[in-house]
């Protein structure tokens, strides 16, 4: 028995391969597996439910319960881009957990599709190291169909589903004060969600040491960025109707 397990994040990009998936593959091998962490934009999760709805195809939500900011005083640290434990629990752990009750119920080949793009080689190269590891097979349709991000997008607004706001200000769709983004998206998250950068530059006090590398993120709102970052995959949603 197989099944395709379609890493449903949020995002366009994970949108277009649920879609794909659908096309390449039986309708009942596959599975859209979400995990929550609590700490979301509230119109990413109107995404998923209006884009699952759009597929015909229900979301499977495997999640920890805990929020990233649970995680974190469970933890008694606050993660960083160099040790994002928030994922790892809040998502990786997860989707092994379910991979390990498939096979516990019969499974015995599973394909993990992936929304990664040319450009997240090194996210590439992990997930495909890790699946080797633990014996199942990673597909990564955007890079072998050469789709850009920008595609997804209007590929989602063609079957009548509007990208997450999110995309107005960020290259991703992740929960808002991504550990894992750098100083400009900072910078973007204190302009656009002033109250979520205030709680993680408390959180970097509180536990003493820092999301970013070299600076807090009271002094990174202080001096700004030395030169302008571009960037890489940013994509055009036209004008917001959300309200805000």
């Amino acid at each position: 028995m197989r099944k395709i397990i379609v890493g449903f994040s949020g995002g366009v990009s994970s949108a277009w391969c649920a879609g794909w998936a659908l096309r390449n593959y039986p309708r009942n091998e596959v599975v859209f597996l979400f995990h929550d962490t609590k700490e979301e934009d509230p119109d990413t999760y109107r995404f998923i439910e209006e884009m699952a709805a759009a597929l015909g195809h229900p979301v499977t939500e495997v999640s920890d319960g805990r929020s990233v900011t649970e995680i974190f005083h469970d933890e008694n640290a606050i993660a960083n881009n160099r040790m994002a434990f928030c994922s790892r629990i809040l998502k990786a752990e997860q989707r092994d957990k379910y991979f390990s009750h498939l096979r516990a119920n019969g499974t015995s080949e599973i394909v993990n599709v992936l929304g990664f793009s040319a450009m997240e080689t090194q996210r590439v190269q992990r997930a495909a190291g890790r699946a080797i590891q633990q014996g199942y097979t990673c597909r990564f349709p955007m890079i072998e169909d050469k789709t850009t991000k920008q595609q997804a997008a209007d590929w989602c607004q063609g079957l009548g589903v509007r990208p997450p706001r999110m995309y107005l200000w960020s290259e991703h769709a992740n929960c808002v004060g991504c550990v894992r983004g750098g100083k400009a998206y900072w910078l973007a998250v204190r302009e656009n969600a002033p109250e979520i950068f205030e709680q993680r530059a408390a959180l970097e006090e509180e536990f003493g040491h820092t999301i970013l590398k070299d600076t807090t993120l009271r002094k990174l709102a202080v001096v700004g960025l030395k030169r302008r970052v571009k960037q890489r995959e940013a994509i055009e949603i036209g004008p917001c109707d959300c309200g805000d």
